[in-house]
């Protein structure tokens, strides 16, 4: 991925919503809260987590646009199904989300000149990060998560 053009990049980037579409497609209700994988989160929960992190990567790559060197925060992804109730939320509003959520961005990452993607923030968990570097880590997080819901279904044997 380190070697894929900007272009290249943005469209995986903008792929990312279809894909959560597809990973869900024709689950049932039960089936989205079963977690058929011992210690793993069921696949709702993966894919909140997925929505909930769409909008930390989105303000991340928007305040790097828009500030000197802004002061990314880390996530904690992992507290928050229980409080933030994860098993109740509803599959399609997460998946609304997910999706206007990277095609504004996409709109907005199109529209940046060459140097833009030079352009930095310092992350607290991992410290000097470009615009590039943000992007691709969102990409690679989407598909970590989506290979595990790929797991789920097969453990499910659907």
């Amino acid at each position: 991925m380190e070697s894929m053009s900007i272009s290249g990049l943005v469209a995986a980037y903008a792929a990312g919503a279809d894909a959560c579409e597809k990973a869900v497609a024709g689950l049932t209700a039960e089936q989205l809260r079963a977690r058929p994988v011992a210690g793993k989160w069921s696949t709702l929960e993966a894919l909140c987590h997925i929505s909930d992190t769409e909008q930390f990567f989105a303000d991340r790559m928007k305040r790097t646009l828009a500030m000197d060197r802004p002061l990314l925060l880390g996530a904690a992804g992992s507290i928050y199904p229980v409080p933030i109730k994860y098993q109740e939320r509803d599959v399609r509003e997460e998946l609304d989300l997910i999706k206007l959520t990277r095609a504004q961005m996409v709109r907005i990452l199109r529209l940046q000149p060459p140097e833009a993607w030079e352009r930095t923030a310092i992350h607290s968990e991992v410290g000097l990060m470009t615009l590039r570097q943000l992007l691709q880590h969102s990409v690679k997080h989407m598909a970590l998560h989506l290979a595990a819901i790929a797991d789920k279904r097969a453990a499910m044997s659907i």
